[in-house]
């Protein structure tokens, strides 16, 4: 048991050293990364590997009884709420090239110090390319503003590498405003609104597709339609195998506090035409 603590531990603080290799950011990007969190399981095993050696007990037994009920409770709830959170992420509305939209919304995931995309961003690019390529109608929305600490907005980006796909750069909007999601979704609608001249009830109303990774897809759609977008459906782009577990690790708990937020604070809100 003790060496399959330590082997756990090692290779969940490597994988938490992989993920910052792969994708490395500015020095409070690393130190603040959510990825973090397979360092701390990481080295939580190996503490109770290393204390089942010294003490020849598991630290599991020293605890009262009281404290045990509360931590199996407290994790059956967790496990349950992931569970129910998980089935729903694994479940977005997805829709074909074939499938006719007017706007299309490319959601931004990050860029990296020196002003270059991900591979799962590439990803979006692709699809998002794949699709407007077939329905030259289509307008698109690149989405992605800059972070503080960041010298790149990602939307510019987005669109350069669209246009180098075949992608007409009349036909691409660039948001470059937005610090998330939901700024993403109200600039998107405003932007599309005095592009084309419509209201933005008429823009929520358009069928209009999202095109961002698999595992973010179920959660922006959940956004969209909280904000008024009623005709919302998305085109699904893979990200590269090494970063499954952690962003879908991660997208639950992002999906647990959306949901959080909505329940306790009725943010965000319907997205409605300046006075």
């Amino acid at each position: 048991m003790n060496i399959v603590l330590i082997v756990l531990g090692a290779l969940s603080i490597s994988y938490d050293a992989t993920l910052i290799l792969l994708n490395p950011g500015t020095f409070w990007d690393n130190v603040f990364s959510f990825t973090h969190i397979w360092l701390a399981l990481g080295a939580y095993l190996i503490f109770l590997a290393v204390y089942r050696l010294k003490t020849k007990h598991s630290f599991w037994s020293i605890w009262k009884r009281w404290v045990k009920l509360t931590v199996v409770s407290l994790g059956a709830l967790v496990a349950i709420i992931s569970i129910i959170n998980l089935t729903l992420i694994l479940n977005p509305a997805i829709v074909g090239t074939e499938e006719k939209a007017d706007h299309v919304i490319l959601l931004g995931g990050g860029i990296s110090k020196d002003g270059v995309l991900p591979k799962s961003v590439i990803s979006r690019v692709e699809k998002a390319a794949e699709y407007l390529n077939k329905n030259p109608d289509s307008i698109c929305v690149v989405t992605g503003g800059t972070l503080d600490w960041l010298p790149y907005a990602e939307a510019p980006e987005l669109k350069r590498q669209l246009a180098a796909r075949g992608v007409s750069p009349d036909r691409i909007l660039v948001e470059d405003q937005a610090k998330d999601t939901i700024q993403n979704f109200q600039l998107s609608c405003k932007m599309l609104a005095e592009h084309k001249g419509m209201t933005y009830a008429e823009v929520l109303s358009t069928p209009t597709l999202i095109v961002t990774s698999r595992f973010h897809l179920r959660r922006s759609q959940r956004l969209a339609r909280r904000m008024g977008f009623t005709n919302i459906k998305g085109i699904p782009a893979a990200c590269p195998p090494v970063y499954v577990l952690h962003n879908y690790v991660r997208e639950i708990c992002a999906y647990v506090k959306l949901n959080l937020r909505i329940l306790f604070t009725g943010e965000p809100q319907k997205i409605q035409n300046p006075l």
